[in-house]
């Protein structure tokens, strides 16, 4: 049944509200309004009837208020703080994040040198990193080859060179490269190059004395080990805790 063929169908004596004739009537309409048989005045009516007369007559306001007010809400939320159409965007592929303009963040302060650690673990092993003369520094990853876990971190100015001992093991190197810091979450903004070393480096403690690895690197994949362009999704998707833990591993892979 449609709502314009609502009807309260119960047969009910109703009292004339001018007059005070009763009337028999059989049943309400919204289509109809019943009158009294004596004075023709509309007779009293249910308030769902009322109600459902008039949504009925005003159905189009009603659906174009609500339509307007979900736009104005949409609108809102759009241009609120740290959500607007600029402060994302995606690569070719449709899965890299590119940060924001770096207009809008400021750029940080940061000193060549172990970034942050990850592991408790005996640093032991000797690895050294060498970079190029230039304007742009490198943000270096340190991830266990097996299970991906990010071991440590570390920035290094251009035209520098860093050693540092790490523990033990077998790693991939990522590293992005720019010329200005906007911190983690945006590293170098959005002409951040990123790349990975094709090979995985080993640090033995078996070996007398303890087997370490050097690196040289470029901004421009022209380095002593071959290295592949990476997206920005791939070089921030990190585990940042050992998955075989009882504990579960925060992942930034999401």
């Amino acid at each position: 049944m449609s709502p314009l063929e609502l009807k309260d169908r119960d047969v009910k004596l109703i009292q004339c509200a001018q007059c005070g004739a009763q009337n028999r009537v059989s049943g309400h309409s919204i289509t109809h309004t019943s009158v009294c048989g004596k004075c023709r005045m509309p007779l009293p009516e249910p308030s769902h009837i009322r109600s459902a007369k008039f949504a009925a007559r005003y159905s189009v306001w009603i659906i174009l208020g609500f339509l307007i007010g979900a736009a104005v809400l949409i609108n809102e939320y759009r241009l609120s703080p740290g959500t607007t159409s600029n402060d994302v965007q995606t690569n070719n592929e449709g899965q890299s994040p590119t940060p924001p303009a770096p207009r809008d963040y400021p750029a940080m302060p940061v000193t060549q040198g172990i970034h942050q650690l990850y592991t408790s673990a005996e640093q032991i092993a000797p690895f050294r990193i060498v970079t190029p003369s230039g304007a742009d520094s490198f943000y270096v990853k340190l991830t266990d080859a097996s299970t991906g876990v990010l071991v440590m971190t570390f920035f290094v100015q251009g035209g520098q060179s860093f050693e540092a001992v790490v523990p033990a093991g077998r790693y991939r190197v990522k590293y992005a490269t720019g010329a200005t810091w906007y911190g983690v979450d945006f590293v170098f903004g959005p002409d951040t190059r990123y790349s990975e070393a094709a090979k995985i480096f080993e640090f033995s403690a078996k070996k007398n004395p303890i087997a370490g690895n050097t690196i040289e690197l470029t901004s421009h994949g022209e380095s002593n080990l071959d290295t592949k362009t990476i997206s920005a999704h791939q070089f921030n998707c990190n585990i940042l805790r050992n998955p075989t833990s009882p504990i579960a591993a925060p992942s930034t892979c999401s």
